[in-house]
């Protein structure tokens, strides 16, 4: 903890005294960021989600002077809205100002109002060229600076006292041994019964941005449980990434050095990184918008391209990329090479069983996984563009040091395994009035085959529908595939999705979805093929531009193998689950704004009882315009009976890190976050939460055990905007 306040005073006594907050309109941004997180559960990291509606706010879109995809960037509008915003600027000419945005179809006033800080109009498109001089004066530069641990302690950051009493005993039964034996901590650490590092996690990040012509910058991490400038980690953290990006240079569309994304398509051949498509109540967002190339600046350690990637305008109507990358990643080795090359090591045989993505390195164990893999990548994407249609081809070959060689089981028999994967496939996207059809066919190198398309339409000014259809083969092998599905990958699953959006008038809005699926061949937990089938029903009223709320049921039903101990293969049975919600937002003030929800469960599996579910919160949030404070406060209640019918919910956390924990068990969780601007420019983050669990002694497993009922955790921040 002094370490923690000693390196909280030396960043502040370092700031500057000429810096300003930036107006980044944070309730919009979390709107969106919940709805994405509520898409991909509780462990995704939306950093990224963060940075695009940051750059669009900081660099807003001319309506005027845009295109499809550019509008499909912000993430908070339909591809129906998008369409229907382009066809009237064709037919009407220029808009004259957003409020003209009113007599576009399917166009409301609450939609309006979400877009607003992100787009602008104007008669006259902005300079793409400035002068060197003009672009450091006009960039932006952004120092961001983090720590956070957690509070109570865990078996695997034991030293020198035993916070557990004399009578506890390690997983293997034995007795504690004595902590304050130095030989014996290192004994344990040597044997994988302690981490390495300190509790503290560690994180720096410096961005240069010129509207979205220029980015360049690093990022830096360090996890909890990792060496620090010692030992394992000589070099001070254990994540390093780089990236520099520039766009739109004359014919130079892209150019990507370092650390990138590349996303096509709708991510069926290619896509890495997160895709916000996906069953949600914004079901009209079903379509994937590729933005193609994109620096990348988060700190998932495995996730991402290093290397080099371009994209040249040829002629009018076509586009070219292509793009390169070489790293290492984690894998789980089963014969550990001695070569530390990148290239096929020829003197020994690397085998690995599977990818490891968590990016933790704390103990030896975690250590021999680290970048014990050599990856390769080449690819390109081709697009022929016209104003109502696009079609698109891509290719990319995936290489490994080692041959994947998976322990083998009856699901994962047509999975994976080898040294190298190519994957090609063709997307094309077709406007047609009011009308919108998109999909992508894709095949990898063992002549598995995926496909989806669907269709977007507006079947009047006040109803919109979405439909995708979905076939992913069992043997279809898409290692870098981020697909709309039900399941985890874009393989082995077969499914219809049609969605509706209904806009009476500007108050209500309803949305809906059913999604049928089936698995033809087996799954993890699921020893046969099985279906199931997944809808969601959501009511919005906005009787003011204070107060919005929204009622929502969720029904899910898949089969899983039954929990009874038979002998031989496991049938299967059905898992059904239900959720309630009802949620209010509400501004008391120009500066306070309360939020509230209620959300039950109803979980079974089979015949065995029904589990249920409950959670309550109430939020405060303090946004004052002039005050350099602001405060956001949680008080929840929660009680589910077991893990099954958990509950997620988002919670507001400091900018750019994203809490989604799972509500389970019984007890109450609480948060308080502050944010100061001690000066222009600089901001100060200071967040403590704790969960205090009912009738629990002990907390989580393994290295990661707590004593006692709670665990809670403390986190602080400083950025600086220059």
């Amino acid at each position: 903890m002094r370490a923690f306040l000693g390196l909280c005073g030396m960043l502040l006594s370092c700031v500057p005294l000429h810096a300003q907050v930036d107006g980044v309109p944070k309730d919009v941004i979390e709107q969106r960021i919940e709805a994405a997180a509520e898409q991909l559960g509780g462990e995704a990291d939306l950093s990224n989600l963060f940075e695009l509606l940051t750059d669009r706010y900081l660099d807003p879109i001319d309506l005027n002077h845009t295109d499809a995809q550019e509008l499909s960037t912000i993430l908070l509008l339909t591809d129906v809205q998008i369409s229907a915003i382009l066809q009237h600027i064709q037919r009407h000419g220029k808009l004259l100002n957003l409020y003209e945005l009113q007599t576009v179809n399917s166009m409301d006033a609450r939609t309006i109002a979400l877009i607003r800080p992100f787009v602008e109009v104007r008669e006259n498109p902005l300079g793409s060229t400035a002068s060197f001089r003009e672009i450091l004066k006009q960039g932006t530069n952004e120092l961001t600076v983090r720590s956070t641990m957690t509070i109570e302690s865990r078996r695997g950051f034991m030293d020198r006292s035993n916070p557990f009493g004399k009578n506890y005993v390690d997983p293997d039964g034995d007795a504690l041994p004595d902590f304050a034996n130095a030989t014996t901590l290192d004994s344990l650490r040597r044997n994988n019964r302690l981490y390495l590092g300190s509790p503290f996690r560690v994180y720096t990040r410096y961005r240069f941005r010129y509207r979205q012509n220029i980015s360049f910058g690093f990022t830096a991490e360090k996890d909890e449980g990792e060496q620090f400038f010692k030992g394992t980690q000589p070099n001070g953290f254990d994540y390093y990434s780089a990236h520099f990006f520039v766009r739109n240079i004359g014919r130079l569309k892209a150019l990507a050095l370092g650390d990138y994304q590349a996303q096509f398509g709708q991510g069926l051949t290619f896509w890495n990184g997160l895709g916000f498509a996906a069953k949600s109540s914004f079901t009209m967002n079903v379509k994937r918008n590729a933005p193609g190339l994109a620096p990348y600046t988060s700190v998932n350690e495995n996730l991402f391209l290093r290397g080099a990637a371009a994209t040249f305008e040829v002629g009018k109507r076509f586009e070219v990329t292509a793009f390169g990358s070489r790293k290492r990643i984690d894998a789980n080795l089963s014969a550990p090479t001695a070569d530390d090359s990148l290239g096929t090591n020829l003197g020994t045989e690397v085998i690995f069983s599977s990818f490891l993505e968590d990016g933790f390195h704390r103990t030896y164990n975690e250590m021999d996984n680290k970048d014990a893999l050599g990856e390769t990548i080449l690819g390109g994407h081709a697009v022929y563009k016209q104003r109502n249609l696009s079609v698109g081809a891509t290719a990319a070959h995936v290489s490994y040091s080692g041959d994947l060689q998976r322990n083998a089981q009856p699901y994962n028999q047509f999975d994976f395994n080898g040294r190298e994967n190519t994957t090609a496939g063709v997307d094309w996207n077709v406007l047609y009035r009011n009308l919108t059809w998109f999909g992508e066919a894709a095949t990898s190198a063992n002549g598995g085959m995926a496909m989806n398309t669907g269709l977007l339409v507006s079947l009047d000014k006040r109803v919109s529908m979405s439909v995708l259809y979905r076939n992913y083969g069992r043997d279809y092998h898409g290692l870098y595939s981020v697909a709309f599905a039900e399941g985890t990958n874009p393989w082995n699953e077969r499914g219809l999705f049609t969605g509706l959006e209904i806009r009476p008038n500007r108050q209500w809005t309803i949305n809906a979805y059913f999604d049928q699926f089936t698995f033809p061949w087996l799954r993890f937990l699921t020893d046969a093929p099985s279906s199931g089938y997944d809808w969601l029903a959501q009511v919005n009223w906005r009787p003011s531009k204070q107060v919005e709320i929204y009622g929502r049921v969720r029904h899910q039903d898949r089969a899983r193998n039954t929990d009874d101990d038979i002998d031989g293969v496991d049938f299967l049975v059905r898992v059904e689950q239900t959720n309630y919600r009802v949620n209010a937002s509400y501004k008391v003030s120009e500066s306070v704004s309360l939020r509230t929800r209620v959300e039950t469960v109803d979980f079974q599996r089979g015949s065995t009882p029904l589990e249920h579910g409950f959670l309550m919160y109430q939020d405060i949030v303090h946004r004052p315009l002039s005050s350099p404070l602001e405060l956001t406060l949680r008080f929840a209640l929660f009680d589910t009976e077991g893990y099954d019918p958990r509950i997620y919910a988002y919670e507001n956390d400091l900018i750019g890190v994203f809490s989604i924990p799972p509500y389970y068990g019984r007890g109450i969780r609480w948060y308080a976050m502050a944010r100061v601007t001690p000066m222009r420019r600089v901001d100060v983050w200071l967040r403590y939460g704790a969960f205090i669990f009912q009738d629990e002694t002990v907390l989580g497993s393994g290295l990661q055990e707590i004593s006692g009922n709670v665990r809670s955790d403390l986190k602080m921040q400083v950025r600086w905007i220059f």
